[in-house]
């Protein structure tokens, strides 16, 4: 049944990346929360009342389920209430979703740290039971009541982004390049950027590509790529666990949910009327005309002058990297800033992906001189080593340079 897919148009290759991802045990991509639902401003006021009760402290939270032991222990009473108040201001949540789901969330965006039994942090994705919280760092600074409403916005896009894997991030060179982007375009192919398929990693110059050829199908054409693909990912047509299942309600709704969640940031928008994710345009906010989206274009030249500086060709698996991501820019200026050679490193796909996947928080550059190796931290001093000529590839003589923007573009954003 899914030849029928590369019948459809056999030059295209998009055709047959598409054959080949679904195939694949990770046909789904990119996968992140996608039955939670919530707004900017319940997220902001579920913090809000977390450190109304509890400050910078920790709160115990119940570790079982409600039908299993209804009532709650004596330190989980600040819990017990912290879910009324939600419950009764945003008509959400019950001590187990919110545990269950929202804090998961809330712990893979930044804004909150979750704590094991014997109070050691959790890793965000790690399937472990939490017997605490805690408001993070970002969190208390998303919540001042000192700052802008529109640095509070800015804030919360840097948590949607942790949350999306550096995705948001993403974006800026996916729509500088599109212009904008379909359900389908993001679910076929975007879904999968940095994603092993065939034995090496799914570059954004290649994903971008494949959107291309498949706009340039016709109407006809792309109906009857979604009735293969949809058709061919029943769950009724396989058998055996999940692992060996194909489901394209459920791989659509992921990127609905991806969808929804940019469409929260301070620098996308969903067109319902077009049915597509476009670079959002408000005189309150980042980009504040037309004219300033399509100046982003200057993005693609900086990467061409990238390339001069350093003395070098594109290598297959390699993709530029902004080392202080873009979405840290409050106005365009800021973010011309940033997008320039300058504050970009060239890094084989594997590593990019680790970056991003790490919510493009490891910032700080630094050199080791010996090897040419280059060492990336975050905030906490947690690293990313880079090895000269295996995960990175850059001119040494531009070390200075490289090293002196890090620090002056650091400065400029404390």
């Amino acid at each position: 049944m899914l030849e029928k897919l590369i019948e459809i148009d056999p030059s295209k290759e998009c055709l047959e990346f598409l054959y080949d991802r679904i195939l694949d045990i990770n046909y789904r991509g990119i996968q992140i929360s996608q039955h939670n639902r919530y707004t900017y401003e319940q997220v902001v006021g579920m913090l809000s009342i977390m450190y109304d009760l509890v400050g910078t402290n920790k709160m115990v939270i119940r570790t079982t389920d409600l039908k299993k032991r209804p009532h709650n222990t004596y330190d989980e009473l600040t819990y017990a209430k912290y879910t009324t108040l939600v419950n009764e201001k945003y008509g959400k949540g019950t001590q187990d979703s919110i545990r269950k789901n929202l804090f998961v969330d809330f712990h893979r965006m930044g804004l909150i740290y979750r704590y094991s039994l014997d109070g050691k942090h959790l890793n965000p994705y790690a399937r472990k039971t939490a017997k605490s919280v805690s408001l993070t760092p970002l969190a208390l600074d998303l919540i001042n009541s000192e700052i802008s409403d529109f640095d509070r916005y800015l804030l919360f896009t840097r948590a949607l982004d942790n949350l999306l894997k550096g995705l948001a991030t993403d974006f800026f060179d996916i729509l500088a390049e599109l212009d904008y982007l379909t359900i389908d375009e993001y679910t076929f192919f975007i879904s999968f950027l940095r994603q092993p398929l065939n034995g090496k990693y799914t570059s954004m110059e290649e994903v971008i590509k494949y959107v291309n050829q498949y706009r340039s199908l016709s109407k006809f054409q792309k109906d009857a790529v979604v009735r293969v693909v949809k058709e061919y990912c029943n769950p009724d047509n396989f058998a055996g666990d999940k692992t060996n299942k194909r489901d394209f309600h459920n791989w659509r709704n992921e990127s609905q949910q991806v969808f929804m969640i940019l469409n929260m940031t301070a620098y996308y928008q969903y067109n319902s009327s077009r049915e597509r994710l476009e670079f959002m345009v408000s005189p309150n906010n980042v980009f504040k005309t037309k004219d300033d989206v399509t100046k982003l274009k200057r993005s693609i030249n900086e990467k061409h002058i990238y390339f001069k500086k350093h003395k070098m060709q594109k290598e297959l698996g390699f993709e530029l990297h902004h080392i202080v991501p873009l979405l840290w820019a409050r106005n365009v200026t800021e973010f011309f800033l940033l997008d320039k050679w300058e504050n970009m490193l060239y890094l084989d796909g594997k590593k990019h992906a680790i970056i991003t996947q790490s919510g493009n928080r490891h910032v700080k550059l630094s050199f080791n001189d010996m090897d040419n190796n280059i060492i990336l931290r975050d905030s906490s001093n947690d690293a990313i080593k880079l090895l000269s000529g295996t995960n990175v590839l850059y001119n040494f003589e531009l070390k200075q340079i490289l090293s002196d923007t890090n620090k002056d573009i650091l400065e400029s954003f404390k």
